[in-house]
């Protein structure tokens, strides 16, 4: 048994330096997903970012589901080759939100809207529509107005800061009902987590008025197959000091119709308490979530997959050897064979991304990989070059600055200039913070500190 043991254990090793294996890395955005691999039920111990360096080789699949249940989950299938590296790094859409309460708005542009019909005991029948403006750094913009038997009697504008971590948010309004003589002002606080099974959605929100008033908002739900979520929403409208209060049950259910459409309709049910609006009646929505003032090279960049390291002597070598191209002078050298090329022109740079079937990347993708993270305090302190598979992740990239610089993408190969970003490990700590965010031009024969690192298109 003990010799069984022992050959068994041999062939695994020689498997594994043979090339058997590969390495996986998923990075997304936010991070702390869950990670199932290869059809399993039992989710990962690690989540996002995740790094499994010994994965065997051939056909994989995995599902990615979001810390929250606000995200749209996300499926890949990909190859892993024998000592290759395999980067999938995604960014979650977000789902939309339940009428009626505050929404968690994303921290890019974007516009959603909201409509519905609401018909209740007093026969009186309401359209409301709700209006959102995403807007960078977690602010958001909101404008509301229902029409009341063909008749809009107030309006609502808002803003919102979303403090997304923890996912709670910050809004305030100004609400002006037409006729009455008096405006109001809203203030909410809003929060989102998954507790065990159940998706929690709670707000929070005061109404200074002439007759002050507050309210509750809990929504539970229950996700199935993360895609169709049945809810259960508990409503408390009270005028302070407590005189009067409507509590009411609020069934339904959310149905995500593509990443950025969902259906949804619920069910309003007065159980306690007197209110003009106390009755029965019914809610459907239509939400849709619709990007603006992206050019096609912004959805370009954000559907690529970054190689997490950059390209070695040893990869540019056996590219070499296949197609006659000359080898740089450090690639000849064994000793440098995991540290990354460089003294590559962009003519080879370009005949390598072919070779290898991908490409370089964009100016826009670089600066929207950069963009993304903020302190190069960790990244830009090595005097000294660093191999290309060792260093810290940053971005879902191994030494993405501070190491070498990378050639980017031109629009045209033949051209006489190019561009390569980032900066090097001869950059002092200063420059390389500087120049991290930057694209800089230089001659396209290539030096001793511009090198290559490959996207993947989606």
């Amino acid at each position: 048994m003990r010799i069984f043991a022992f050959y068994l254990a041999l062939f695994g090793s020689a498997l594994f330096a043979s090339g058997g294996r590969a390495a996986l890395g998923i990075f997304t955005v936010p991070s702390g997903a869950d990670v199932f691999l290869d059809g399993s039920l039992e989710k990962e111990i690690q989540g996002t970012p995740y790094e499994n360096p010994a994965m065997l080789t051939g056909e994989h699949s995995v599902v990615l589901l979001p810390p929250s249940e606000s995200f749209v989950p996300a499926f890949y299938s990909f190859i892993l080759q024998p000592g290759k590296s395999y980067e999938i790094s995604h960014e979650f859409l977000r789902r939309n939100q339940a009428f009626n309460a505050y929404a968690l708005s994303p921290s890019a542009y974007h516009i959603e809207a909201n409509a519905g019909f609401f018909y209740d005991a007093n026969s009186a029948s309401k359209i409301p529509f709700d209006f959102r403006l995403g807007l960078p750094w977690g602010f958001g913009a909101r404008l509301a107005f229902p029409v009341e038997e063909r008749e809009i009697k107030k309006f609502l504008l808002g803003l919102q800061y979303n403090y997304f971590p923890l996912q709670i948010g910050f809004a305030a309004d100004w609400i002006s009902p037409r006729g009455s003589g008096y405006s109001a002002i809203r203030a909410a606080i809003l929060a989102e987590q998954n507790i065990w099974i159940f998706n929690l959605l709670e707000n929070i929100v005061y109404e200074y008025s002439k007759q002050d008033k507050a309210e509750f908002y809990l929504r539970a739900g229950l996700p199935v197959k993360h895609i169709f979520m049945p809810y259960l929403a508990l409503r408390e409208k009270m005028s302070l000091p407590v005189e009067s209060h409507l509590f009411s049950l609020e069934p339904g259910a959310l149905l995500q119709a593509g990443n950025r459409f969902s259906l949804e309709i619920s069910v309003p049910v007065d159980l306690i308490g007197k209110n003009e609006d106390k009755g029965f009646g019914f809610y459907f929505g239509i939400h849709g979530d619709f990007a603006f003032g992206k050019t096609k090279k912004n959805n370009r960049a954000a559907n690529v997959i970054w190689d997490v390291n950059a390209v070695s002597n040893r990869e540019y070598r056996k590219f070499c050897e296949e197609t006659g191209c000359e080898i740089p002078p450090l690639a000849r050298n064994r000793d440098y064979d995991d540290y990354p090329v460089v003294s590559i022109s962009l003519k080879d740079a370009i005949a390598y991304s072919k070779w290898a079937r991908k490409r370089l990347p964009t100016a826009e993708e670089w600066k929207k990989a950069v963009s993304a993270y903020s302190n190069f305090d960790d990244v830009c302190e090595s005097p000294k070059l660093k191999k290309a598979n060792e260093g810290q992740l940053a971005n879902g990239m191994r030494n993405f600055a501070g190491n070498i610089a990378i050639w980017l993408l031109p629009e045209n190969e033949n051209a006489s200039v190019a561009y390569f970003a980032g900066s090097s490990h001869r950059d002092s700590p200063e420059a390389c913070k500087r120049k991290s965010a930057l694209t800089d031009i230089s001659s396209p024969r290539g030096s001793e500190f511009v090198g290559i690192r490959l996207v993947r298109d989606l």
